[in-house]
């Protein structure tokens, strides 16, 4: 892949991940696949550039005191403790599955992003029945798991639970997700050191410095856009995503 075609995606991963929640994993992992390396070690190395990605949206959203950070720590700690459990998961599957595997989350999440369209902002929302802690626990786990997994940043499975469980306003979701996938990376990246990974350590670098450029853009137009918005530049990306790497595992 050319370099500057592959930085151009990368600072779109990293405007993606700000205006929707996401970590960027969505297309890091294609775009280190098509580069050449190896499914589990894409999947490693995304883990660095979503951390990187991830952490410069959280940040710009801090900046605007816009970050619940109780309920941030209530997601973020069972992310941290179960994401080197996906990490462990993703060594001892085959690269083809993994593949097949990330591809069908995407289209799964094409269903589940639904939810976004009917969630309503934060100034309008209503909280009628409160989270128990195993919704909690379930929401910040998957998440958590499927960053280790996937090499994504688990917002796209946090954000819509957030909504269904939590009775979270999709804006909130989305910055609560982003700052748990600061947590989550960081948990899953030492997972997959533990478990003698081959990442690319310049390639999740600069891979995260195209996000940590695309990152504030996004975490930007995130306090612009209509939940109907976000939610179909989403699944545009993930439908197109899950085409291109189903069509990798098939290819070799």
């Amino acid at each position: 892949m050319p370099f500057v075609l592959e930085f151009l995606l990368a600072i779109f991963a990293g405007v993606l991940a700000g205006a929707v929640g996401g970590g960027g994993g969505m297309l890091f992992v294609p775009i280190l696949v098509f580069s050449g390396l190896s499914p589990v070690a894409a999947i490693a190395t995304s883990n660095l550039g979503i951390l990187v990605t991830t952490a410069a949206a959280t940040f710009s959203n801090a900046r605007a005191r816009l970050v619940p950070w109780r309920r941030v720590f209530m997601i973020g700690i069972p992310a941290v403790i179960i994401a080197p459990v996906g990490a462990y998961v993703a060594h001892h599957l085959p690269g083809t599955a993994l593949l097949l595997g990330f591809a069908a989350l995407n289209l799964l999440n094409v269903v589940l992003t639904n939810q976004r369209i009917d969630a309503e902002d934060a100034e309008d929302a209503h909280h009628t029945n409160a989270a128990t802690s195993t919704q909690i626990a379930l929401t910040g786990g998957s998440g958590g798991f499927l960053g280790g997994l996937f090499g994504i940043g688990g917002g796209l499975i946090t954000i819509p639970l957030q909504i269904l469980w939590l009775n979270t306003p999709i804006k909130v979701a989305a910055r609560v997700s982003l700052a748990v996938i600061v947590m989550s990376s960081s948990a899953a990246l030492l997972g997959h050191v533990v478990n003698s990974a081959d990442i690319d350590w310049r390639a999740g670098a600069f891979l995260g410095l195209g996000g940590l450029i695309g990152a504030p853009i996004g975490a930007h137009l995130l306090r612009r856009m209509t939940p109907r918005m976000a939610t179909r530049l989403l699944q545009t990306v993930l439908i197109g995503v899950a085409i291109l790497v189903t069509s990798k595992a098939i290819a070799g």
